[in-house]
């Protein structure tokens, strides 16, 4: 497990672009934490460092596609989704280990959507020295959600 303080908006969506660098077709990503707790944020640095362009969060459209950069990125939000039946018409069967992309799932943590071998990111608030910043804690799962999780830590 790895845990980073992230002081910032700035270094909220520098922690995704540094998984951006890492990020290979097929990864996933789940992503856990309370409302205004960065996840959509992180999603941006991560989206505009792959070249996806601007990132917005998926809430209503429950799935953004991001085809632009050198992966495709489908963001998706499970937070207005009451029933797992209505997890097959997002399409994350499709999505989740293509190879052409990353998936990042935000609210992963109100479904079992993810597979087994991913990267589960939990963000919170918290405060450093007085201000409000935020706390991420990665843990991967899996060869590929380690190295995602390693890749935070700036290790090869």
């Amino acid at each position: 497990m790895i845990e980073l303080e992230l002081p910032d908006v700035d270094a909220t969506r520098a922690a995704g672009a540094q998984l951006a660098a890492a990020a290979q077709g097929g990864d996933a990503i789940a992503l856990i934490g309370d409302l205004g707790a960065g996840k959509t944020t992180l999603v941006a640095g991560l989206v505009a460092a792959i070249g996806g362009g601007a990132a917005a969060s998926p809430t209503f459209s429950l799935v953004n596609e991001y085809p632009g950069g050198r992966l495709i990125v489908w963001h998706v939000d499970l937070y207005r989704l009451e029933r797992a039946a209505e997890l097959p018409e997002l399409g994350l069967d499709d999505v989740i280990g293509d190879r052409r992309g990353l998936c990042v799932v935000e609210w992963a943590d109100r479904f079992a959507v993810m597979p087994a071998d991913h990267l589960r990111l939990e963000l919170t608030h918290a405060e450093l020295d007085g201000r409000a910043a935020r706390r991420l804690r990665a843990v991967g799962h899996g060869p590929r959600g380690r190295a995602l999780a390693a890749a935070l830590r700036g290790q090869p």
